[in-house]
């Protein structure tokens, strides 16, 4: 069993409204709480957010997964960077990191969202 892509939309879908990056750890409880299964937040997330990227990328929509930070380097993690055509490769330089995830983030947050994932 693995986290179903709209359920997973739903949840980010209203952290952006909330406007708030949340963690890992944060979306397996939200999650569990919308759906009843339990998630760990530690490997269970990085192919579903990618493939919610790639499905948003091919309705010209930003990468909502830049939401889901790491609790201790509150960031995205890794995996995040070029997972998706709306997700650039990490930037190797920690200034043009954070600017590019900061890009990503107020994206994410200015868009109106659609109810439905697209």
């Amino acid at each position: 069993m693995k986290p179903e892509i709209d359920d997973v939309y739903a949840v980010l879908r209203q952290w952006a409204m909330d406007k708030k990056p949340q963690t890992y750890g944060d979306l397996s409880r939200d999650y569990q709480a919308r759906t009843g299964h339990w998630f760990e937040p530690h490997g269970s997330w990085d192919v579903p957010l990618g493939d919610l990227n790639n499905r948003l990328a091919s309705s010209g929509l930003p990468a909502l997964s830049a939401l889901v930070i790491l609790q201790v380097e509150n960031e995205p993690g890794g995996r995040f960077w070029g997972c998706a055509p709306n997700v650039p490769h990490r930037p190797k330089n920690d200034l043009q990191r954070i600017t590019e995830w900061d890009r990503i983030v107020k994206a994410v947050i200015a868009q109106n969202w659609p109810h439905v994932l697209p």
